[in-house]
């Protein structure tokens, strides 16, 4: 683990999903894309990254389409829940919020490829911005870890240094209006089972990807902190009372 999260607005935590679960993970996306008929326990992780590539090549539904059966079905076999409770996620979601969890259940899957490597092409594929601008509570906590991605050094996302302390920034069709002439940015390289967490307030983007990429970003808070936004319109499941 690196980084302090009031000063940095972000904190990246090494290994923070076993091994064990991240396959599992894999392996229901892989029998929910080949079917029940061709279900398998035994494929690898590169087996399964390439039924992936092979499935979003001759996508016929939106980026957006695509990743939301996947997400519904991991949450409703309650991976979701697991992931969130993976000892060294949930040590930093207690430390910070305390004990009263919950999360969006909301499509929370982002489908990147090499083809739509702009936000006019693919909604999932995001320029600068913050959380705050779709709703989200300054005291809500964002997590995002890569999926599937080839190369977990090939791009995935950039921040801006210091920008949770600029407030909300003005933006207009969620793209901002104007950024200081100087700032510093950092790219965030994470392997499978890393995760990054950051306030709602840090610019963020997309990078680039040279192969398909899968990666989910979840919102978490503390249900009982009274909410300063509209994300209490939204669903939310409580993983830890």
């Amino acid at each position: 683990m690196y980084g302090s999260f009031s000063e940095d607005g972000f904190l990246v935590i090494r290994n923070a999903i076993g091994s064990e679960l991240l396959l599992e993970i894999y392996r229901e996306i892989f029998n929910l894309l080949s079917g029940p008929a061709h279900s398998e326990t035994s494929c690898t992780p590169e087996d399964i990254y390439e039924l992936f590539c092979k499935k979003v090549a001759k996508l016929s539904v939106s980026e957006f389409e695509f990743q939301r059966p996947i997400w519904d079905w991991l949450s409703y076999r309650g991976l979701v829940e697991k992931l969130l409770k993976e000892p060294k996620l949930y040590d930093v979601f207690a430390g910070l919020m305390g004990k009263d969890l919950s999360y969006l259940d909301a499509p929370s899957l982002n489908l990147n490829l090499p083809s739509k490597n702009s936000p006019h092409k693919n909604y999932l594929f995001k320029d600068w911005h913050q959380e705050i601008w779709s709703g989200s509570d300054i005291r809500t906590i964002q997590m995002w870890t890569p999926i599937f991605q080839k190369g977990y050094d090939n791009g995935q996302i950039e921040i801006i240094e210091g920008s949770h302390g600029w407030g909300h920034v003005p933006h207009k069709n969620r793209s901002p209006i104007s950024l200081p002439n100087k700032f510093k940015t950092k790219k965030i390289k994470l392997n499978k089972g890393d995760v990054i967490f950051f306030s709602t307030l840090l610019m963020h983007r997309s990078l680039k990807c040279e192969n398909p990429r899968l990666a989910s970003p979840i919102l978490i808070k503390n249900f009982k902190n009274y909410s300063h936004s509209f994300e209490d319109n939204r669903n939310w499941i409580i993983f830890s009372y």
